[in-house]
Parts: C-alpha cells; sequence; structure tokens
C-alpha cells in the first residue's frame, strides 16, 4: 500500500470509528434508559481514548508531513491533509487523559441536566458545568490560548474569526435589532403567537411534519424523524444515514415544525456531500457556522414565509381542526410576531439574536473568570432584563435550557447568529439566480430551492474553508448588512413601521 493509499485508510478508520460514538450519543438522546446513562458514559470514554490515540498516531503524522510536500495532491487530498495535521497539533497539545476524562464527563453532564431542567434545580448541575467550562479552558490554554480562551473556540471551526472581528459583527447587528425592537413596541400593530394555540394532537404533529419535510426535499430512505428533549441533527455520519429529531408542543404546532425544519437545514446538507467525500472526513459543512445557516434558512426564511404557508396551511388543516379558522394572513402574522420570551427555542425570529448574543458574552465572561457559578443564573437572568426586558420564572426557564454546556458544546453559540449573517448573503444570491423561488414555494415546488442549495454550498463538504464558500458563491466578505436589510424589510412590512 503506497503512502497516500495508507493515509486514506487511516483517516477512513477514524471516521469508521466517530461515527460509531456519533451513533452512541444520537441513541443516548433518543432512546436511552435512565439507567444506562452512567455506562454509557463509561464506553464513550472509552471510545474517545481510542478516538484519540488514532487521531494522534505518529503514523498518520509521518504520513501528512511526508505527503504534504507533494506537487501532484488534488483539490480533496490538500484539504484532507490541512484539516488532519490541524486536528494533530490541536489534539497532541491536549494529554491524552484530560481528552477521555471530557468525553466521559460529558456524558454524565448531558444526563444529570435532563433531570436537573425537568426539576428546574441548577444546583444539581452546577459544578458539572464549572469543570466543563474547566475542562474547555484547558483545552485553550494547551493550543495558546490563555489569555484570550474564546479566540480559541472562535476560530475553532470558523478558521480566521476572532472575537474582535465577531464583536463588531454582533454590535451592528444588537444595534439594528434592538433599534427595530423599539419600533415595534411603539407600534399600534399587535400581532400575538398565542392567537393560534389550541389543541394540535402530537400524533397529528408526527405525520404533518414527516409529510412536510419529505415535500421539501428530506429523503426518508436516508433518514429518520425522531423526538429528543432538545431538537438536534446527527449528520457528520454517512449521507445514507441522518438521523434528526424534533420536540412537540399539544397546544401549538409552531415549535414542532419550524424545529423539524430547522433540523431539516442540517440534514439535507448531510444528505447533499459529494460521494467522493465519503470517508475523507470532508463530508461535513464548511462550518458549524455554514451548518447552522442552512438549518436557519429552511427554518426562517423559507418555512416561515407567506409563500410556504400559502402551500403547507390547506394541508395542516387538514390534520387539525384547531387551525381551519385561520386566515394565511393571520396565521402568517401570528407566526412571526414578536414574542418576547426567555426561552430562546420559543422566540421569534428577530429578538433570537438577542439570546444568541446575551450567551456568547456570557461565555466570554466565563471564560474569562470574569463571573462564578454561584452567579451564573442572576447574570443571565439579569442580561435577559437589560436585553429584552423579560426575566427567566425559573432555571428551567433560564439557565438550564440549553442542551449545549451539558453535551460540553462551549464556545459555539455564537455559530447561530453567523448563520443568519451568511444567509443575508445567499438569500440575496438565490434570489438572482430564481427570481420566481418565493412563487415556485408557494406553489409547493421546492426541488430549484433543493438543488440550488445543494450544488452550491452541500456538495462542497469542507473543501472549502467558512471565508472560500462564500467568495466563490457571492464574491464578498462576511457582513451582517444583507442580513440587517432582510429583517428590517420584513419586520417594517410585518408591523407596518
Amino acid at each position: 500500500m503506497d503512502d497516500l493509499a495508507r493515509f486514506r485508510k487511516l483517516v477512513k478508520e477514524i471516521k469508521y470509528t466517530t461515527d460509531i460514538s456519533g451513533m452512541y450519543s444520537w441513541d443516548m438522546r433518543v432512546n436511552l434508559p435512565p439507567k444506562g446513562a452512567a455506562y454509557r458514559a463509561e464506553t464513550m470514554g472509552f471510545l474517545s481514548e481510542k478516538i484519540y490515540a488514532m487521531k494522534t498516531a505518529p503514523e498518520l503524522k509521518e504520513l501528512c508531513d511526508k505527503l504534504s510536500s507533494r506537487k501532484d495532491n488534488d483539490l480533496i487530498t490538500t484539504e484532507m491533509l490541512k484539516r488532519t495535521l490541524m486536528e494533530y497539533n490541536r489534539l497532541t497539545a491536549i494529554p491524552a487523559k484530560l481528552y477521555s476524562d471530557f468525553a466521559e464527563h460529558n456524558l454524565q453532564t448531558e444526563a444529570i441536566w435532563q433531570v436537573a431542567r425537568a426539576k428546574s434545580d441548577y444546583s444539581m448541575v452546577k459544578n458539572n458545568y464549572e469543570k466543563q467550562f474547566d475542562f474547555k479552558r484547558k483545552f485553550a490554554e494547551y493550543n495558546g490560548f490563555a489569555n484570550n480562551p474564546m479566540d480559541y473556540f472562535v476560530g475553532f471551526d470558523e478558521e480566521g474569526m476572532t472575537t474582535e472581528k465577531l464583536d463588531k459583527i454582533f454590535d451592528e447587528l444588537k444595534a439594528s435589532v434592538m433599534s427595530l425592537l423599539g419600533k415595534i413596541n411603539a407600534s399600534s400593530i399587535k400581532h400575538n403567537r398565542e392567537s393560534v394555540y389550541g389543541k394540535y394532537p402530537i400524533e397529528k404533529q408526527r405525520e404533518f411534519c414527516k409529510n412536510m419535510v419529505a415535500q421539501v426535499g428530506f429523503d426518508f430512505e436516508a433518514g429518520r424523524l425522531d423526538e429528543s428533549a432538545h431538537p438536534f441533527s446527527f449528520c457528520g455520519h454517512d449521507k445514507t444515514d441522518i438521523r434528526m429529531t424534533t420536540s412537540y408542543f399539544e397546544h401549538s404546532i409552531i415549535r414542532g415544525a419550524s424545529a423539524a425544519m430547522h433540523e431539516m437545514g442540517h440534514s439535507v446538507y448531510g444528505m447533499n456531500h459529494a460521494d467522493e467525500l465519503r470517508g475523507t472526513r470532508l463530508d461535513y459543512g464548511a462550518s458549524l457556522g455554514w451548518h447552522e445557516s442552512q438549518s436557519r434558512f429552511y427554518e426562517n426564511m423559507i418555512s416561515r414565509s407567506k409563500p410556504f404557508w400559502a402551500y403547507f396551511l390547506p394541508i395542516a388543516k387538514t390534520y387539525f381542526d384547531d387551525l381551519k379558522e385561520f386566515s394565511l394572513d393571520h396565521y402568517y402574522n401570528s407566526l412571526n410576531a414578536i414574542n418576547i420570551d426567555a426561552r430562546r427555542l420559543n422566540s421569534d425570529e428577530l429578538t433570537y439574536n438577542l439570546h444568541i448574543i446575551i450567551r456568547y458574552e456570557i461565555e466570554k465572561m466565563i471564560l474569562a473568570r470574569q463571573v462564578n457559578f454561584d452567579e451564573l443564573p442572576d447574570v443571565w437572568n439579569q442580561k435577559y432584563n437589560d436585553y429584552m426586558g423579560v426575566r427567566p420564572k425559573n432555571d428551567a426557564e433560564g439557565v438550564l435550557q440549553d442542551i449545549h454546556w451539558s453535551a460540553g458544546y462551549i464556545g459555539t453559540f455564537q455559530t447561530y447568529v453567523l448563520g443568519n449573517c451568511y444567509n443575508g448573503h445567499v438569500l440575496k444570491k438565490i434570489k438572482k439566480d430564481i427570481p420566481d423561488l418565493f412563487d415556485q414555494i408557494s406553489k409547493g415546488k421546492f426541488d430549484n430551492l433543493y438543488n440550488w442549495l445543494a450544488q452550491n454550498i452541500h456538495v462542497h463538504g469542507r473543501i472549502y474553508s467558512s471565508a472560500e464558500l462564500l467568495h466563490r458563491l457571492t464574491g464578498e466578505e462576511l457582513s451582517p448588512k444583507h442580513y440587517i436589510d432582510y429583517i428590517t424589510q420584513k419586520y417594517t412590512e410585518l408591523y407596518k413601521l
């Protein structure tokens, strides 16, 4: 076996093992009996040790060094070598025991979090949260980011991104959102999401959501839609085995349907990677920010649009009697109503940005040791009061509402808003290429939308960095301007500002 074939074989073995670990994680969130959590944590810790050893094997580094000097490498090989070396350098900076301890602690913390959130008791998970952040802070320190750990996480997946750049983007976006929110609060127009609350049987929601995502493009022969406490997607696996979940609430179809469309965006990204990327570990999105762009594009720019519901509302009325009295305008206005709420997943499209900015700012404070974990719920609640004039009623609505910290996803919240900003660019470009896009959607025709996203974004996987993909697509650098234009136009029309 020559060097390149050996390198590709090692990478494929890493891919197989991480996929097994990922499937174990998916099963834990969807199927695992409560008493199985401790043993699952042990097995996940074992797998993590094996994956760490595979990713940091001396042979892998030797092959990367040898192959990187070749002049005839194709684009896929070049990117595989680059990302493998990058990961090798990051991981070898971290002691193996620390890495496996973190993986095991993640599983334990997530299991505790599920109980703590159900009981609305932050004290149950406080020490685990503190240890999670300690682990991540050490990872940053070992990689040379002791002075600004958040820079490590911001740039970890979004190459070239820094807290300085991100702060400028967020400051501009936050100012625009707050300005719009002030005008909306002063408007005489008062839309209300609760006006379409009613009785929506869970079983019928399951049927409707499966029908909806299938019509938009989700392939149920290559994927599943299940349920979990917190909706998520497992699409780092093979393109023929994609898993996503949603959550249903009997009083409304909005949360379940929106979450299903959000996760579908992640999932079809995974379904549409080029076949030649299978087994290369490049069969993932360009970055977490780009992955969130696709989920939020389908959730917000598509499934919160009036043309989308011009098609799907009549279908929904065949499932739910409580929708039959509502006109398209009424349902659309209610769906997009400003909903000042302490819960991120219950927020509207506009204020969602503030939810993410709050988390980003708190993470920066924790990593910089500017807040301790006894104070954390109060700091969280005060941020909500300052930004949105609302305070969480309890820990479940406040600091415990998200799965991310318990699952170890620290320093990643910003990717949701980065996704929104990428979408500003994407929407401008796609409307130029498909001028009648939303007319097509109103007739239930989603093929052109699906194919455009697949051919221009999904197929490339991780071959290009975030900035490279955006420049290839639009010729521009990342800016919040187009997204600000989009939300300004939408909410100006909605509230007649």
